[in-house]
């Protein structure tokens, strides 16, 4: 694959300018449908200057990078929103964004950089941490780094308009759609996000967010928002499994321009190629052009500058060792190789400004770090890119001997290790090398070599504070590399003992007199994980991640490890780079048996990957209820809880929650707990109905979303709770449901005739259960008037007086049944109703 296809020695100028929209003619015909003219395909080429990242959203005050971002003052932001020349709001645009704010982008967007320094890289931390509503509109700030460092694609004829322009100019028309028709980590979010970004700095639309597709197989056009002025992203959830969007997508994005038109707005579609192929009947065959492809080169310059205005482009770039690490890149491996170069770049002018310090050469001395030279800091670049295998090899196998067991582990303990006292790396190596080879090395006495022997064995420098350093960059991730590289069999051992590391030795090697705290634990804890995730993707192998999983959670689910796990996870499943396999690997571990795995899975999906991708989780869900493991029910209730949120899924979750309670393998414990979660207010104490009962009301709207829950479903749901009579002793979630349900058909008319309905159809079953469940619900009902805590008050026995009536009302009609009609069993087909049927709860 190769960008290149300019003349050599051609560079792009210093500066970065953001086009303005000035080169549109005046007289060009505005379209609806971005049509530029089409260039040849090329799948084998990224159309953007960066891999699909997590974009900015608004970040807390608290955050430091957010203060040195663009800020909008009080008089700013009303004049923005109440113009005094009639013309819609306007958000400021922002201007060129700063340094830290380019960094931080950078940072997240590529993986292998995340928590490398000690996890401890705020830019990096801020972008991981921004809230994932998907309805929360795109930071400007955001926006204005990609508009400043994004590298614009070229058709095959560079002298013509290039399609990335024709498609912004097209763009421009209000209710325009265009669809990016590409596969994942082929940039196509970044490419976006520039066009959009674009739009917003001329003003043509005031503000740029993301839209959720919904649980649904159909986009619906009254799915779009009311707001004006808007620049929408929509993408296209992937088919899985039983999923898949409708056929008659492509076909309905004329009705969406209708509708955006008249609200002045745009919108872009992300989707992949073979789905596109699938869905794009019926769509204007130009809404999806080939947008051009990218020089590596020039995605280098663009961030190199963005970070760095001064740096020297042309010297690095044109650079006969740089050159051949450039072509044919795709835009992560472009990104890795940038922040490389612009390490050595800065540690050169640190080291620069130290050596004209007054105590320069004391420095020098206690530092053992001398001024690289230009070359030298190229060839540590091409060295680092290829992790530093040929030094390395030399280090392994010196001419005339072979390095010992001990010294290997060291170097690799070391490289794990980074930060820990040398007291614990060292007791940590022998234990590596007695897994490893099966033999005991004794390191409290004399017979092995010490810490000083070792340390100059690997070429580390001893620091005052007892830990090893590096001078080499990326020295220790490189040796890691090199070990699981070099010894394939020995990997599942090392993952064990890499698993273990931040769990063991609590309070380190106790003769050392060096005690590793709880932070020092947490930040190796993040090391280890970031290894085993970076692995886990490159190789498509589940293992590293799954030996991390097992061994945190034996450690135990309430310690601080468990948490880390699933918020490595978690941050990985809405990562573009690593999204596509963590999604799949989270499907395949929902369905095995093993509960550390489960557990992962529901807290996953009761993260920012439930949130963001909530057809996606409820869908593994589904497979975790399944298997019905008590370790995970409590998790998957709150799981529930989360999902329901999203109005989009509710019919599906609540269809899911109510065969859970038909099944007789699940209906006690998964059926029973989620219902339970949609039938209770949570928290406790809030205030108000549960989201079942609001559900009712909110299903009168006459909104394509809006979901009633069946009068047949909540039936089923019920009588889950009702067997529960036989349960444990004291206050059960039975009562405090009924309690919640009488009290909402008390104070809300319009809910009285679904609550009594559910409750009556609930117990009115034949044979000996019958009247097991009525007794059960007139003891609740009873207790519901006048109760521990709970005042008498007449109206509330009025209501219970006209429940009893009902309920035996419902008892003498079934008396005077015929035998023959009556349902021989209470799972017969006629009291066990489908919870997602199109029957109204009233």
């Amino acid at each position: 694959m190769n960008f290149d296809d300019r003349p050599t020695g051609e560079r792009l100028p210093q500066a970065l300018p953001s086009s303005t929209g000035s080169e549109r003619r005046a007289d060009e015909q505005q379209r609806p449908w971005a049509q530029p003219t089409p260039s040849p395909p090329n799948q084998a080429t990224e159309p953007s200057s960066l891999p699909e990242l997590l974009p900015l959203h608004p970040a807390p005050p608290s955050t430091s990078v957010s203060t040195v971002l663009a800020l909008k003052t009080p008089t700013q932001t009303k004049d923005a929103e109440h113009p005094t020349d009639g013309s819609f709001p306007r958000r400021p645009t922002p201007g060129a964004p700063t340094r830290d704010a380019v960094e931080a982008v950078g940072q997240a967007a590529v993986l292998q950089r995340a928590f490398i320094n000690n996890g401890e890289q705020v830019g990096t931390k801020y972008v991981y941490e921004q809230t994932l509503d998907s309805h929360a509109p795109i930071s400007p700030e955001y926006l204005a780094v990609v508009r400043e460092v994004y590298a614009e694609p070229h058709g095959e004829d560079r002298v013509a308009r290039s399609p990335f322009k024709q498609a912004l100019e097209a763009l421009r028309a209000a209710g325009s759609v265009l669809v990016i028709n590409r596969p994942p980590n082929s940039s196509r979010t970044f490419t976006a996000y520039a066009l959009l970004a674009h739009l917003l700095y001329d003003g043509v639309i005031s503000e740029v967010r993301p839209l959720s597709f919904g649980g649904s197989k159909h986009f619906p056009t009254r799915r779009l928002p009311h707001d004006q002025h808007c620049g929408y992203l929509l993408e296209l959830p992937p088919d899985e499994d039983d999923f898949a969007v409708d056929e008659s997508f492509g076909g309905n994005l004329t009705k969406l321009d209708e509708r955006l038109q008249r609200r002045d707005c745009r919108l872009i579609v992300l989707t992949q190629p073979e789905q596109w192929r699938r869905i794009s009947h019926g769509a204007p065959d130009s809404i999806a052009p080939q947008l051009g492809t990218v020089s590596p080169c020039d995605i280098a310059e663009r961030w190199l500058l963005g970070q760095e205005p001064d740096f020297p482009t042309e010297e690095w770039l044109d650079h006969q060792d740089i050159k051949p690490l450039l072509t044919g890149q795709a835009p992560t491996d472009v990104l890795n190789l940038v922040y490389l170069m612009l390490e050595e770049h800065r540690a050169a002018q640190s080291a620069a400004a130290v050596a004209s310090a007054p105590d320069s050469a004391l420095r020098h001395q206690r530092d053992s770090s001398p001024r690289r030279t230009f070359e030298e800091q190229v060839a540590n670049v091409a060295a680092a890119h290829s992790n530093w295998e040929e030094a390395l090899y030399t280090w392994h196998e010196p001419g005339g001997r072979s390095r010992t067991s001990f010294e290997r582990n060291f170097l690799l303990a070391a490289a794990v290790l980074r930060g820990d006292p040398v007291g614990h790396v060292y007791a940590r190596a022998a234990r590596l090398t007695e897994q490893l080879d099966s033999v005991e090395v004794q390191v409290d006495g004399q017979r092995e070599p010490g810490v000083i022997a070792m340390t100059r064995a690997i070429g580390a420098r001893r620091k005052e504070d007892g830990t090893l350093t590096f001078t080499r960059p990326h020295w220790d991730d490189a040796v890691i590399e090199y070990f699981w590289n070099d010894r394939p069999l020995a990997r599942t051992t090392f993952l064990k003992w890499l698993a273990q590391a931040p769990v063991l030795d609590t309070n380190t090697s106790r003769e050392a007199l060096e005690i590793i705290g709880r932070d020092g634990r947490l930040a190796l804890a993040e090391r280890v994980g970031q290894f085993a995730l970076r692995w886990a993707v490159r190789h498509r192998r589940q293992t590293p991640l799954e030996r991390i999983v097992e061994e945190w959670y034996k450690h135990g689910a309430a310690k601080e490890l468990w948490p880390l796990a699933v918020e490595l996870l978690d941050s990985a499943a809405i990562h573009a780079v690593s999204a596509p396999y963590i999604h799949s690997m989270l499907l395949a571990w929902s369905r095995r048996s093993q509960p550390h795995l489960q557990k992962a899975v529901v807290e996953v999906c009761t993260g920012a990957f439930g949130r963001r991708h909530t057809a996606k989780a409820l869908r593994r869900l589904r497979n975790v209820a399944a298997q019905g493991h008590p370790d995970v029910i409590d998790t998957l209730r709150e799981a529930v809880r989360v999902l329901w949120e999203d109005a989009t899924v509710r019919q599906m979750l609540f269809g899911y929650v109510v065969d859970w309670c038909k099944s007789d393998t699940t209906s006690q414990t998964v059926g029973h707990r989620t219902f339970t979660a949609l039938a209770l207010d949570f928290p406790p104490e809030a205030a108000g109905l549960p989201p079942l009962l609001q559900a009712v009301i909110e299903g009168n709207a006459d909104e394509e979303d809006a979901f009633r829950p069946t009068v047949q479903g909540l039936v089923t749901g019920w009588r889950t709770l009702l067997r529960q009579a036989a349960g444990p002793t004291g206050e059960r979630d039975l009562d405090k449901a009924v309690f919640t349900w009488l009290d909402a058909a008390l104070e809300h008319h319009e809910l009285k005739y679904v609550v009594f309905d559910s409750l009556r159809q609930a117990v009115n079953v034949s044979g000996t259960e019958g009247p097991i469940l009525r007794e059960t619900l007139r003891t609740s009902a009873q207790w519901w008037v006048q109760g521990q805590d709970r005042p008498y008050a007449v109206e509330k026995e009025d209501l219970k007086r006209e429940l009893s009536a009902l309920l035996d009302q419902d008892l003498i009609a079934r008396r005077n049944q015929p035998l023959a009609s009556q349902p021989s069993t209470p799972g017969a087909p006629s009291d066990e109703p489908q919870g997602d049927a199109e029957v109204d709860a009233a």
